[in-house]
């Protein structure tokens, strides 16, 4: 891990230079791979600090699709004339 772009490290590595591992992970955010004969055999990952993420991370809910911007939103009249609702509830209102 001596190469700043390095994203992973080999068994003994980890072995010797644990903490500054997970210091890295935890600064950066980015994961480390664990190699034993150059196969990747596990993943240190920073924890998400978002609730959600969290969940999403530990695989216990699966995320949405994103939602529009309020400004793709288009409102339409409902083509329903209103004020007698209105008048009924603010009349209600009156009478309490």
């Amino acid at each position: 891990m001596s190469s700043h772009k390095k994203q992973s490290v080999g068994i003994k590595e980890l072995k010797d230079r644990a903490s500054e591992i997970i210091a890295t992970v935890q600064r950066t955010g980015r994961a480390i791979s664990i190699t034993k004969n150059n196969q990747e055999v596990a993943r240190i990952t920073a924890i998400p600090t978002d609730p959600h993420e969290r969940l999403v991370a530990a695989g216990l809910v699966r995320p949405g699709p994103k939602p529009r911007p309020i400004s793709e939103l288009k409102l339409t009249p409902l083509g329903v004339d209103s004020s007698r609702a209105v008048r009924a509830i603010l009349q209600d209102r009156e009478e309490d």
